[in-house]
């Protein structure tokens, strides 16, 4: 934990009680525009910030003072909790009813490439053996 953080966390320590530090005030877009605005119209710190709203997160300080700065006050409007998913969701896809030549081609197919992997494991199989075969002669 650097100085900064240690500081910030004594200021809310010190005026708000142990209590601040298990039970931190509940974030809203409320929260997060008066802090903000009142972090700007006061130039304050975050040891200062922290001491006044009970609140140690720093990087969601900056990331809000940002925030206001360039959008105002609606730009914490819509600020989600929780980081982006990594995984973009996935609609379903539509099933379309097939007709009945299109769904016997599909099992035909489906046939045809079990064959060929059925085929391509005997042919293993019984290269397999012949090397066994040739190597006890």
């Amino acid at each position: 934990m650097d100085e900064k953080t240690f500081g910030v966390l004594i200021a809310a320590y010190e005026t708000h009680g142990p209590d601040v530090l298990f039970n931190p005030p509940k974030v809203t877009a409320e929260f997060r525009i008066t802090l903000a605005s009142w972090a700007i119209r006061n130039n304050a710190s975050y040891t200062e910030i922290a001491s006044k709203f009970g609140y140690t997160g720093t990087a969601q300080m900056r990331a809000w003072k940002e925030t206001y700065s360039k959008l105002g006050p609606n730009g914490l409007l819509s600020i989600q909790k929780g980081r982006k998913p990594k995984m973009p969701n996935k609609k379903p896809k539509s099933v379309k009813k097939l007709t009945e030549q299109e769904n016997r081609l599909s099992q035909l197919e489906d046939e045809v490439l079990r064959l060929k992997i059925e085929n391509e494991a005997l042919k293993l199989l019984a290269s397999i053996q012949q090397r066994t075969d040739n190597s006890q002669k």
